[in-house]
């Protein structure tokens, strides 16, 4: 018998969830919505609209491939116009930036073992030359004990407050250097920049090579520079190595945007579209080749993933020792935080 879990109290209407399935309700007793539908932003495996029936939306939604999903409801008025808005059946929520998403945990999820682990350490701003036209921040976290003049990895992360404050990336690195010291490079975009400057762009690339990393190598002792991103960030941090290819000694590429016309065209009204799959075949090739120890990662729900393997195997081929990951989840966070350890681990201390 498949083991259920409902998110809500032993009364409320909550998603009743089990191993293969999960049934979605939504009471509305005066028939308020013309309409419900589940949004989501993945490969689902079947109908997502709502039926109704006695007062009440539902839905029989099989499992997809995947340990936990996240999702939004869409309600229909009268006037046609859907309000996309979390479940409120569903007291489980994940923030997003684009309005915060429910969540369903199947049976078999496990968090991370290293996730409870309080993040401790000492973080402050480094100031970097404004060569852009607009200062790119970044802030140096520490661990408890290690002084700067101490040679340690350097973990430079893309999104990197966003990877803090929804990836616990901090509570990894604390972790992490309970054994192994590391330092993290917590690199954000400016305001409203991040596909102005994430999308394979050459000064961007330039001012992290030639500015960025010799400030705060400058500043710290570091043995070994690895790269962190995920989505246009980790499109952005391959452009950067295959620039540069001193740059970095590894890369972590999270569902990376490597955009191609053959599996994309769903993304070819974005204006950088041609130009990143210009870029993206580029990298794909064997010019300026300088192999360094990968690991990428990809949901098996996201439509990243046929890109993404695509660069896998292309890279592979060019000689880079590559470890590809298809985790059970989709383009989220929560996917990316789940899958880079232990492999990031490896990279950090020299054993990948």
């Amino acid at each position: 018998m498949s083991r259920t879990v409902a998110h809500g109290g032993t009364d409320s209407p909550a998603p009743v969830v089990s191993a293969e399935r999960v049934r979605f309700t939504l009471p509305d007793p005066d028939h308020r919505w013309a309409g419900v539908r589940l949004e989501v932003d993945w490969v689902a495996p079947g109908a997502r609209d709502y039926g109704f029936a006695d007062g009440v939306w539902s839905l029989d939604f099989p499992r997809p491939a995947a340990w936990r999903i996240e999702y939004q409801l869409g309600l229909r008025g009268d006037d046609g116009e859907p309000t996309r808005t979390a479940d409120p059946t569903n007291p489980r929520r994940v923030a997003n930036p684009f309005g915060d998403k429910s969540e369903i945990r199947f049976p078999d999820y496990r968090e991370p073992a290293w996730l409870p682990t309080p993040p401790r350490g000492t973080t402050r701003p480094v100031a970097i030359p404004d060569l852009l036209g607009t200062a790119v921040p970044v802030r140096l976290w520490s661990p408890l004990g290690l002084d700067d003049t101490t040679a340690a990895p350097l973990l430079v992360v893309h999104d990197g407050s966003d990877l803090a404050d929804r990836g616990d990336i901090l509570r990894w690195a604390t972790a992490h250097a309970a054994t192994d010291p590391v330092r993290v490079v917590l690199v954000d975009p400016a305001p409203g920049l991040r596909q102005d400057w994430y999308a394979a762009t050459p000064d961007y690339a330039d001012h992290l090579a030639g500015v960025l990393l010799p400030v705060v190598t400058a500043q710290v002792s570091c043995d070994r520079v690895v790269g962190l991103g995920a989505s246009l960030g980790a499109l952005a941090l391959l452009y950067l190595h295959r620039r540069h290819p001193a740059a970095l000694d590894a890369l972590v590429l999270h569902s990376g945007s490597f955009f191609t016309w053959e599996f994309d065209s769903q993304e070819s009204a974005w204006e950088p579209f041609d130009r990143i799959c210009t870029e993206v075949a580029r990298m794909a090739g064997p010019d300026g080749q300088r192999p360094v120890p990968v690991l990428m990662t990809c949901g098996t729900i996201e439509e990243n993933l046929a890109n993404n393997r695509a660069m896998a195997a292309a890279l592979t081929a060019h000689g880079y020792p590559l470890h590809f990951v298809m985790n059970p989840d989709a383009h989220t966070v929560i996917g990316w935080r789940d899958t880079w350890f232990p492999a990031l681990d490896d990279l950090l201390t020299g054993r990948a």
